[in-house]
């Protein structure tokens, strides 16, 4: 099943730790993993080399969580926005066209998604809790909230006209039913 991020937290969160979910979540996903592929998309710097790194992953369980770590800190070390790298992790050589990895970071982190196992996920939502993360922090694709384009300008007309939704992460859409409703826009208010 494919897993997206919950932008909520990863956007709309200024002290959430970003760095320690990337690192945590790809640590974890390594554990079902042989490959990886991973690339600094925006260097920092006009003299890092290597900005793309691929092969086998360490056979060993501590090697690989040390090796993934290392290769994370890499990439947003080197990275001139932390949210802008490559980073797939796979049981296949990757990349793949149109296969996704199991840890597929190929953009921002608005394009991540996690192809995992029902019992890896729940595997991964287990690491994050006991790592102060939210369990929530990854949602099952399907459970995304698309609704027509809002607004009543030019533009919201001509995008709803072209079939264009706004799509919700289950969070975001929790938040919004809270601070459009009318007890929410009372308090606002006041």
């Amino acid at each position: 099943m494919h897993y997206l991020p919950e932008l909520y937290y990863f956007q709309e969160q200024k002290d959430f730790p970003f760095r320690q979910a990337v690192l945590i979540t790809a640590i974890t996903v390594s554990r079902w993993c042989t490959y990886f592929y991973a690339r600094v998309i925006a260097p920092k710097s006009k003299h890092i080399s290597p900005v793309e790194k691929s092969g086998l992953l360490p056979r060993n369980a501590a090697a690989r969580e040390v090796f993934v770590a290392d290769l994370v800190s890499w990439l947003l070390d080197n990275s001139f926005s932390e949210e802008l790298f490559y980073l797939f992790l796979d049981d296949e050589p990757v990349p793949k066209s149109g296969k996704v990895a199991k840890f597929d970071h190929h953009d921002d982190t608005c394009c991540w998604v996690l192809s995992l196992t029902k019992t890896e996920f729940a595997q991964l939502q287990a690491v994050w809790k006991t790592n102060g993360l939210p369990e929530d922090l990854f949602y099952p694709k399907p459970d995304s909230l698309c609704v027509a384009y809002p607004g009543n300008s030019l533009q919201a007309k001509l995008l709803r006209a072209l079939g264009i939704k706004k799509c919700y992460t289950p969070k975001q859409w929790e938040h919004k039913k809270v601070t459009d409703s009318p007890t929410a826009a009372a308090t606002d208010k006041c």
